[in-house]
């Protein structure tokens, strides 16, 4: 009777616990879909400021205005200084470890690989992303980029599988 009871306590504890853990988080897009960098990239045309135009969100928020300015440090790394809308700046270095592919180095070093999704043929528009889909927005080289090129980039994120419901900002 007390190995019942026992189980039975041990039962409705682990459903209590299951109820309260926390849940995975799901990232943005299907992760069967098709995923790769491009070849093309090139780092001396990537570089220059950015406007982060779009980029998926959980539902209900909403983007702030961000600038990335990228430029070369003398370790052939690509440095990333990206501004809030409050002015506050935050640093990112990267490595490439293959072609549009950027691994975060100092206090971000375990974060995952950003890489580049697409860029348009004169460098104006990119789609960046990570391979489980947990990020992903676009850059252009202006806040209001081009109808086309900001159409192209939504059909790249969704050959890639990402949900366009999530994507907040520029459309």
């Amino acid at each position: 009777m007390r190995g019942i009871l026992a189980f039975g306590l041990l039962a409705v504890l682990t459903a209590l616990l299951a109820c309260t853990a926390p849940v995975a988080e799901r990232g943005f897009r299907d992760p069967s879909a098709p995923f790769a960098s491009i070849s093309r990239f090139e780092i001396p045309r990537f570089l220059g400021e950015w406007v982060r135009v779009a980029e998926f969100m959980q539902s209900g928020q909403g983007i702030t205005p961000q600038t990335h300015l990228y430029r070369l440090a003398t370790t052939g790394q690509l440095v990333a200084d990206i501004t809030e809308a409050d002015g506050v700046t935050r640093r990112q270095v990267y490595d490439q470890p293959a072609p549009g592919r950027l691994r975060a180095t100092g206090s971000e070093a375990q974060a995952e690989e950003l890489w580049v999704l697409w860029v348009d043929e004169g460098f104006r528009t990119a789609v960046l992303g990570t391979p489980s889909g947990s990020r992903a927005f676009i850059l252009d080289r202006s806040a209001t980029p081009a109808p086309d090129r900001l159409r192209a980039a939504r059909e790249i994120l969704n050959w890639y599988g990402y949900d366009l419901a999530q994507l907040e900002g520029a459309m």
